[in-house]
């Protein structure tokens, strides 16, 4: 059974509250049920015969995996968004909600059949491991997150129409790192990580770096004035802290990471809601006030 050719339900982990149903357009419905699902650890100790299992003796271990499944995300055999595979697609949709509403949501498991449909099948259920992590960095909700439809709304806003800045390699690169590095268990490699992100959205070149990207973050941001230059002493600080991370001489604080998460998870959400990522040019135009996406004309 191959995943991208066939409807789709996503298990997922840390939501709450979610509604009966919950229309995301296009066919993808969010909507709760309850699984849980557990893997306890089972140990052989002799190799396997080409298309066999492992010989016994076999050896029950303590330890394992267990998640609760509280909502699933729905998504029909025909719907995915380029540039993505529809496996991809449920990656993307959930990583919004870790955007816009908690990093307590993951998508642990991605099964054949609906999870309520799951206890009255007379066959085994095909399920595709994903999100199963160790314990993550920076958890907004250590005990799951209340989703309102706010929220959700903005999901189904966003989900398909923003996928087209997935074509921009900068872009897709930054969101795919800042996305992952909530998994990350070291503060200084996740704050490097998101750093390295920013700078290829916000670096025209690599002189004076730690204030162009400052500079071009806080007017990215903020329109000019006080509010523009206060983030940008804000942004120059914490670009300080991502070089004595880079050069070995950070301590392993999660306070810049947590304040640098919240920075790049700001200026995504705006890329997504404007449906634009600013070139070179117009960062610097938008130092001297030109606002971000409309570029003055040529003087011919």
């Amino acid at each position: 059974m191959v995943p991208n050719s066939i409807d789709l339900y996503a298990g997922i982990y840390g939501l709450f509250s979610v509604p009966e149903k919950f229309e995301l357009g296009r066919g993808a419905v969010i909507s709760a049920t309850y699984a849980h699902l557990f893997a306890p650890f089972t140990m052989a100790f002799s190799p396997a015969a080409p298309g066999k299992p492992h010989p016994g003796p076999w050896k029950s271990a303590k330890g394992g995996l267990a998640l609760d499944i509280t909502a699933q995300l729905f998504l029909p055999a025909n719907t995915s968004v380029p540039p993505l595979d529809r496996v991809n697609t449920i990656w993307w949709i959930v990583a919004l909600l870790r955007l816009h509403a908690s990093t307590s949501i993951s998508v642990p498991v991605i099964s054949s059949d609906s999870f309520d449909s799951i206890p009255r099948l007379e066959r085994e259920p095909q399920l595709w491991p994903m999100e199963i992590h160790t314990p993550r960095l920076f958890i907004d909700d250590p005990q799951g997150h209340r989703v309102n439809e706010s929220e959700l709304h903005w999901v189904r806003v966003n989900w398909y129409e923003g996928a087209t800045l997935l074509n921009n390699g900068d872009f897709m690169e930054a969101f795919q790192a800042i996305d992952a590095s909530i998994w990350n268990n070291n503060p200084v490699v996740a704050l490097v990580a998101v750093w390295g992100a920013l700078e290829r959205l916000f670096s025209p070149s690599t002189a004076e770096l730690s204030f162009r990207v400052s500079a071009n973050i806080a007017a990215f941001l903020e329109s000019p004035g006080t509010a523009r230059h206060t983030l940008f002493e804000k942004v120059k600080r914490l670009y300080d802290s991502r070089s004595k991370a880079a050069h070995g001489s950070g301590n392993a604080d999660l306070a810049p990471y947590a304040e640098t998460s919240s920075l790049a998870r700001r200026i995504i959400t705006k890329m997504i809601e404007t449906r634009h990522v600013p070139d070179k040019k117009e960062l610097e135009a938008n130092l001297f006030g030109a606002p971000v996406g409309i570029m003055p004309e040529r003087q011919q």
